[in-house]
């Protein structure tokens, strides 16, 4: 079929290869603020973060902050410099370099590693496809979690410091995100947070 291939090219290149799911979650945006709502999310390629802020304006987020996060979370790498965009009062979006030096993280790796598995990050690409008892690491991460969210030190805590501490900057609850960071880690080494979670989990059931 003459043309095809140039007008499917053209479809990824607008859509940036996003699913169709994920676009339908932004725009519908279920959670909403009494007052102003907030968009929080992650992305990896350089093409994302325009087509996020469009869409977030449009279904009427008032600010969005958009991190280059680890595989497209929120988190960005906690070995290397990080780099966000965002924008306020449904303004442009800006671009937002920081390291996490800044926020008083000093860690060897990337991102908390799978529990159970690869010891190293060359051993853990060796381990790509392999299989997985999925359900003994869902346990084993909870368990992590609730660790970190109890204050125990590490990525896993470090990884909560950072996304935790990025928010609060970015909605202008601390004027840093060194400051930012120093309020979340007493939050979790005071347990608030594993009480936070043990509260809400009591409530749901």
């Amino acid at each position: 079929m003459s043309g095809s291939p140039t007008r499917a090219a053209a479809l990824r290149e607008l859509i940036v290869k996003r699913p169709a799911l994920t676009t339908v979650e932004v725009l519908a945006g279920p959670v909403r603020g009494r007052v102003k709502t907030h968009l929080v999310t992650g992305y990896v390629h350089k093409p994302y973060p325009r087509i996020y802020a469009l869409l977030a304006r449009h279904a009427g987020f008032d600010s969005a902050l958009i991190v280059r996060g680890v595989e497209g979370g929120v988190i960005p790498a906690l070995s290397q410099a990080g780099k966000a965009f965002r924008y306020r009062d449904r303004g442009e979006e800006e671009p937002v370099e920081f390291k996490p030096a800044d926020l008083d993280i000093d860690q060897p790796v990337r991102a908390a590693r799978i529990p159970g598995q690869a010891a190293s990050e060359a051993d853990e690409v060796a381990a790509v496809g392999a299989t997985l008892d999925t359900g003994a690491v869902a346990q084993a991460a909870a368990e992590a979690g609730l660790a970190a969210l109890g204050g125990r030190p590490g990525p896993t805590r470090d990884s909560l410091v950072y996304a935790a501490a990025l928010c609060l900057w970015h909605l202008g609850r601390h004027p840093s995100l060194g400051s930012a960071a120093q309020a979340v880690r007493g939050a979790l080494d005071r347990g608030e947070g594993l009480e936070r979670f043990r509260r809400m989990r009591q409530a749901a059931r």
